[in-house]
């Protein structure tokens, strides 16, 4: 067995290996399914933290232990506005 041989049984060895521990396969897909469901979580619980009125951002940012700007992209994506430094909260009446 040549060295190259060898280094590529090695190689498929290690491919193996990787393959069989699912290194190599729906990584980006479980990621990105990871994330939407920690989004969902979010939203849920910043709902709800909304009908308690807490509507600051410092605050809700705090909550979750993540920056301001990440707290304005879960606001913004809700579909809700941001006003000096508070979620404006539309109640809709009927």
């Amino acid at each position: 067995m040549t060295i190259e041989e060898y280094n590529k049984s090695v190689q498929d060895r290690h491919n193996k290996q990787a393959v069989s521990d699912g290194r190599f396969t729906d990584s980006f897909e479980r990621r990105s399914a990871v994330q939407r469901h920690k989004m969902a979580q979010r939203k849920q619980r910043v709902r709800l933290l909304l009908q308690e009125g807490i509507t600051s951002i410092d605050v809700l940012a705090q909550h979750f232990t993540i920056s301001v700007s990440t707290m304005r992209g879960v606001i913004y994506q809700m579909g809700l506005r941001i006003e000096n430094s508070r979620v404006v909260v539309w109640r809709y009446t009927k």
